[in-house]
């Protein structure tokens, strides 16, 4: 018996095969799960709370040190080995910021006051003119300074 090629042929099938896309996608989000903290990781510490503060909101100039929970250097968010923090500062203010001189610490809550100290005196060597410490309004408080006093502040 003879059979044509054409009677044997399936009709074509034009479904949308979704598995590899599925794959791709799971793949993607192991890697975005995997990455996103990595990518927000850098300075994290707890900063101490007051009562009375000026707000100031970090501009993107400022020079900032920070030292977290683990006693970690941190220059604008940039790890920095201790060893490097006073040379790093040094340089900072000896090619871009000459005129002020201005370094704001953020330093985690719980650490010891030796450690601030310490830091407070690397920046002295430094060349930094005044150290400015970074805190938080603690919550379910207003701060009671005049705006008058804040705007002369920043003037």
């Amino acid at each position: 018996m003879a059979t044509s090629a054409s009677s044997t042929q399936t009709a074509v099938n034009a479904d949308i095969n979704v598995t590899p896309m599925a794959d791709v996608m799971l793949v993607l989000l192991i890697i975005f799960m995997i990455m996103a903290p990595l990518i927000a990781a850098g300075f994290q510490a707890t900063i101490p709370e007051g009562v009375n503060l000026i707000k100031s909101e970090e501009q993107p100039d400022d020079v900032v040190l920070g030292i977290d929970r683990d006693g970690n250097y941190y220059i604008n968010t940039r790890p920095v080995p201790k060893a490097m923090v006073q040379d790093s500062l040094r340089r900072i203010y000896t090619t871009t910021h000459t005129q002020d001189k201005i370094l704001y610490l953020k330093a985690d809550e719980s650490l010891k006051m030796q450690k601030v100290q310490e830091a407070i005196g690397m920046a002295r060597q430094a060349g930094v003119r005044l150290v400015a410490t970074v805190t938080n309004q603690r919550p379910g408080t207003e701060s009671t300074v005049s705006t008058e006093r804040a705007v002369r502040k920043g003037a």
